[in-house]
């Protein structure tokens, strides 16, 4: 199950088994605490919890599921990070123990990849239930952001929806912990319903990727001055300059895949898929993809893999970057 459907069904009959797998530790960690809470279980007294990254023994791990409850009326063990679920290997006595749980015993794993195939997993499918924790794609967010709002008891319109979405746009992947975080303090900042988009960028702290999106911008805004100043910025760190260099990368291999889609008839939002980034950003590359030649973008992509070899072998400087900026800025 994804997140919501699973959350939804935590609110009916609790299961004795759970798997909660995938890279997205915000889901897993949200669904665990749900379980727990529902189970009403004091974490300092009566869970046990194995982490298998510090290799404890297997038959530990399966006589604490098996073992009858001593001084409570239940018996709650997590197993984090177990690695059954994509092993070949074959877990016996565990099927049999998961297969005919006691009534009194819960438990709960957590791994970071299942394998559907592997006998566990369809075990765990038939008599307790499976959360899928997948990262969400760029324009899968939505729907995120809607819940988080309503939680919080406030509204985004119009332009902050855009600024908010801009945001998410050059990230490289999307963390739904900072998202949150962010979320969580701005709400705190903000007295009335609304947050809007002076709110974010009074409040939002922005990561890395987000903070070189201006220059990015002032290339695509044909600003080669202020595309230089912006990159002058950057190089008061020389060790920030290949990251520079991997953010133009990507924005060049973007604007190079806008074009090939474009091409194929794929324009406006519907650009968002094939390029797995949000609507909004995805129609506003494509637009800006529209003044560059593909000449232009090829050229300059083999470009930067020797600008970042130079910069790392210490045979360049900010300058080549400059060059490049001016290259693209001047189309």
């Amino acid at each position: 199950m994804k997140f919501k459907e699973f959350m939804s069904a935590l609110d009916g009959e609790i299961k004795n088994v759970y798997l909660l797998s995938g890279a997205e530790t915000f889901f897993i960690d949200k669904a665990r605490e749900k379980i727990l809470a529902r189970l009403g279980v004091d974490k300092a007294t009566e869970l046990l919890m194995f982490d298998c990254d510090a290799k404890p023994a297997l038959g530990e791990i399966i006589s604490a599921i098996d073992s009858s409850p001593l001084f409570s009326s239940r018996n709650v063990v997590l197993v984090k990070n177990a690695p059954f679920f994509s092993a070949e290997k074959k877990f016996e006595r565990l099927e049999g123990i998961l297969r005919d749980m006691q009534p009194t015993n819960y438990v709960i794993f957590t791994a970071k990849a299942a394998d559907k195939r592997r006998k566990l997993y369809k075990i765990i499918s038939q008599v307790g239930a499976i959360l899928e924790a997948e990262p969400l794609r760029p324009w899968e967010v939505d729907d995120w952001l809607n819940d988080k709002l309503k939680s919080l008891g406030k509204i985004m319109r119009g332009e902050a929806r855009r600024h908010f979405n801009e945001r998410l746009g050059i990230l490289p992947e999307i963390s739904l912990w900072y998202l949150e975080n962010e979320l969580d303090k701005i709400a705190l900042n903000v007295t009335g319903e609304e947050i809007t988009a002076a709110d974010l960028r009074r409040n939002m702290l922005a990561p890395p990727e987000v903070s070189n999106f201006a220059l990015t911008d002032a290339v695509d805004e044909r600003k080669p001055e202020k595309a230089i100043y912006l990159l002058r910025q950057q190089a008061r760190v020389p060790a920030k300059l290949p990251l520079v260099v991997t953010l133009l990368v990507n924005h060049v291999r973007r604007l190079l895949r806008a074009k090939h889609f474009m091409a194929q008839g794929v324009t406006g939002r519907r650009l968002g898929e094939p390029l797995e980034m949000n609507p909004y950003i995805a129609q506003k590359l494509g637009e800006t993809a529209k003044s560059y030649r593909p000449e232009l973008l090829e050229a300059v992509f083999v470009e930067l893999a020797t600008v970042d070899f130079k910069l790392k072998t210490g045979q360049a400087d900010v300058e080549v970057l400059e060059r490049l900026l001016i290259k693209l800025c001047k189309r």
